[in-house]
């Protein structure tokens, strides 16, 4: 860590010119040019700035206290640590701590005021939360609504693809790491949470542009990733399974994974088989569940990012519509589905299901007179509303036994061409009137009957 400016004095000296030196201090020409970090001999020179008030937490190498800026009146709160006390390990995570929040700036982040440095403790200013940690009002409360949780999920996924755009991995998310700023009741008499993400002692930060993945284990047992309790290589999506995990417990008051020894707990992560049996769950929406199952898969890759939890319609508030899939993964694997089926459809169209009237003129299609072979009635026609006729088209057998005629097909390309605003003309014939490249869907029925 690079310290440009050093600050020695007496206690004796006057409050004014040690402000005057603060304000003229060098700060490094780094990312990290955002936050004063200043060496003073005696920590002591720190209450001729703040008034310190109340004790809000006690470690074993540290504690926190309230304190109020004489100047400006603002309350801040001041994590002292004894750097002998803590080791050399702890004081490294503090660093690292320092380093990550030097470089973020975000309304659900904590934010990093100011550092103080002597040669035994480390003085960081920081925002306060007098509302203290959000797993405190879990236990005072038991369980959040939906709408609680929602509100409370949207902000940590805010915070968290901030992060991971950033490529910041802050690999220790959990209830006692989220400290509430303040708390507002709404008409429904519901908490409005505003949540700050606190503790980056273990955050990590990728090298620009890289596929970096890690291997180190940490964490919290009960919020840990499959991949990262397997000792496997794992990255940002780590994080993503922590939110899951905050979220059940949010929602029912207990972890989705629970038992007595850390063996048997890591067995039941790496299975990752959720369970709602909790009668509390009766009260949750289908559409809650989802974005469960989302979050808590087993396998990374299929695991929904931050982003797309931002986008989900969940989160956005709406319960009602089932959201197609939205990881690329998923949408080829639904993809080839379709085709090991017969199905002639494009990524456009898992996204946008065909219509009622739509899927009933496939239906009526489908219902054309044909052997268990796939080939039409000896002598079959096929008429059109004005009356005239035609010999019936054989159709062609899909390998799912399911026939599909090319006239079905052509329909079904033209429909997915006109979603798009164009007409290819390599599958219209004019004959049946459709060279026209900004013709509409025609809407006469095909019907077949037999020869009298």
């Amino acid at each position: 860590m690079l310290y440009i400016f050093c600050i020695k004095m007496p206690k004796s000296e006057q409050v004014e010119p040690y402000r005057k030196m603060l304000t003229q201090m060098t700060r490094s020409s780094s990312a990290e040019c955002k936050v004063p970090h200043t060496r003073i001999d005696d920590g002591a020179a720190i209450q001729q700035i703040y008034s310190f008030g109340r004790k809000l937490g006690q470690g074993s190498f540290g504690v926190v206290i309230e304190v109020r800026h004489k100047e400006t009146g603002k309350k801040w709160a001041i994590k002292k640590v004894n750097r002998e006390k803590a080791g050399s390990s702890a004081v490294k995570l503090l660093e690292r701590e320092v380093s990550i929040l030097k470089r973020v700036n975000h309304e659900h982040i904590i934010h990093l005021e100011e550092v103080f440095e002597t040669p035994k403790r480390m003085f960081l200013v920081m925002e306060l939360c007098e509302d203290g940690e959000l797993k405190e009002i879990l236990h005072r409360k038991g369980h959040f609504t939906e709408t609680e949780t929602r509100h409370i999920i949207q902000s940590l996924a805010s915070a968290i693809a901030y992060l991971h755009k950033k490529d910041i991995v802050h690999r220790d998310l959990k209830l006692e790491n989220i400290l509430v700023k303040s708390t507002d009741i709404n008409e429904a008499n519901e908490m409005k949470l505003n949540i700050k993400v606190t503790d980056f002692g273990l955050a990590v930060q990728k090298a620009a542009r890289s596929e970096t993945m890690f291997q180190s284990t940490c964490g919290t047992p009960i919020y840990m990733a499959p991949e990262v309790i397997s000792a496997h290589d794992y990255s940002q999506q780590c994080d993503i399974w922590s939110i899951g995990v905050i979220m059940y417990m949010l929602l029912c008051g207990e972890p989705p994974f629970i038992a007595t020894l850390e063996e048997k707990l890591f067995e039941l992560i790496k299975k990752g088989e959720l369970h709602f049996n909790n009668p509390i769950w009766q009260t949750v929406s289908e559409a809650a569940k989802h974005v469960l199952q989302l979050l808590l898969r087993v396998d990374p890759a299929h695991r929904i990012t931050a982003h797309e939890l931002l986008d989900n319609q969940w989160i956005t508030g709406d319960t009602h519509i089932v959201q197609r899939p939205c990881n690329v993964l998923e949408l080829m694997k639904e993809w080839k589905n379709n085709l090991d089926i017969g199905e002639v459809c494009t990524v456009e169209e898992l996204n946008n299901p065909p219509t009622t009237a739509h899927q009933a003129e496939m239906n009526e299609e489908r219902e054309s007179p044909v052997r268990s072979n796939g080939i039409s009635e000896p002598g079959a026609e096929t008429e059109t509303e004005s009356g005239s006729s035609k010999p019936s088209t054989p159709t062609k057998q899909t390998p799912a036994g399911r026939s599909v005629s090319p006239v079905s097909n052509l329909k079904r390309n033209q429909d997915c061409q006109e979603k798009k605003g164009e007409t290819d003309k390599s599958f219209v014939s004019t004959s049946q009137g459709l060279g026209n490249k900004n013709v509409q869907k025609p809407t006469a029925t095909l019907r077949t009957k037999k020869k009298s």
